[in-house]
């Protein structure tokens, strides 16, 4: 069987060591980043991996609906299944900024694009018997400030805990709205070792050391063991932190934060719960 992942943000970090991982355990591996150079140099590292795999690169804009609704349309003509789709792609700014869709950037990519990819790609997910979506986020703190996306006024740590909480959100919920069997897996690494972490001053590398700090590679093969490890097995809405499987976060018992969110989702979009099955 020729299993397959999708990655987003796949050329750096987290992705990039997660992809390789997948190679080395028999899937062609697509990855989804910016750079058609390290797009390039990707594909030469998960062909050593594994050269039988059918390894892609796909060069796309996640900041913006249309730059993700156009991969998604694309991909649904080349693809009838997919196995694992692992929504990693994220952008922490020295400051807030707009995409071009005029909304927080941060956000934009963290949160809306995977609402997109995990909506629309579903139907390729459920085909398969495997059906994983894992979404590499943070803590699961504080709420989505709706009112301020358009002009973000808060800091750089709540732009980062909102993605985290629209994620878990769809986690939560998955089941009862996609009336599939397609699990959703809400992963907090911890602190990683990537170029965000590597950007900071000195003081702030040294205490991410002392806070118990991993590396990239630490993260991708920690992935790919639960993926791999419950691949033949629905686990529902299951969330990890640093590895391990947690309980449900609080915002779980009240609907009406997801029900919130889902109008929000469906009116910004313009993709509809009820439609996703849809080639738009």
């Amino acid at each position: 069987m020729n299993k397959s992942i999708l990655i987003t943000g796949g050329t750096d970090g987290i992705g990039a060591a997660t992809a390789s991982e997948f190679a080395k355990q028999n899937y062609s591996v697509h990855i989804l980043g910016s750079s058609n150079a390290k797009g390039e140099h990707m594909l030469e590292q998960l062909q050593q991996c594994n050269p039988n795999g059918k390894h892609l690169f796909y060069a796309v804009d996640l900041s913006t609906k249309d730059g993700v609704n156009n991969f998604i349309t694309s991909y649904l003509k080349e693809h009838k299944t997919l196995d694992v789709l692992v929504l990693n792609a994220g952008v922490h700014p020295q400051k807030n900024s707009l995409s071009k869709d005029n909304i927080d950037l941060t956000f934009s990519i963290g949160y809306i694009s995977r609402y997109l990819l995990a909506l629309r790609l579903n139907k390729l997910l459920a085909a398969s018997p495997i059906g994983k979506v894992l979404h590499v986020n943070g803590s699961v703190i504080g709420k989505i400030h709706y009112k301020q996306l358009s002009q973000p006024k808060y800091n750089k740590m709540i732009s980062v805990w909102q993605n985290s909480v629209g994620s878990a959100l769809l986690c939560c919920h998955w089941h009862s709205f996609s009336n599939t069997k397609v699990d959703h897996i809400h992963w907090n690494p911890g602190i990683v070792n990537t170029n965000t972490v590597k950007s900071q001053s000195k003081i702030v590398q040294l205490l991410s050391k002392a806070l118990g700090m991993i590396e990239a590679e630490q993260a991708g093969e920690a992935i790919t063991k639960v993926i791999i490890s419950n691949e033949n097995k629905s686990i529902g809405a299951s969330f990890f932190v640093k590895g391990k499987k947690k309980k449900k976060p609080k915002i779980h018992a009240d609907k009406s934060l997801f029900d919130e969110l889902i109008n929000f989702s469906e009116e910004f979009t313009r993709v509809k719960i009820n439609t996703y099955d849809d080639d738009l």
